[in-house]
């Protein structure tokens, strides 16, 4: 379940950086708000690799556990 959600959190940071690029662009008097989101995926993409490492460490530790 913890994977799931890193997944989750880091495809939800790919669609920040996404709509941050196209704001960038088609607005561009919205700059600063397109920086804005680049800024938030760029946030909750390291979120989620950390929560996958994180939970990738604990299967491993389980599973040795198990044998």
């Amino acid at each position: 379940m913890l994977k799931k959600n890193a997944l989750y959190i880091l495809f939800l940071g790919t669609l920040c950086i996404l709509a941050g690029i196209g704001v960038m662009i088609w607005a561009s008097d919205k700059f600063y708000l397109g920086i804005a989101f680049v800024v938030l995926g760029l946030v909750y993409g390291l979120a989620g690799i950390l929560l996958y490492r994180r939970s990738k460490k604990i299967a491993s530790t389980k599973h040795e556990s198990k044998e």
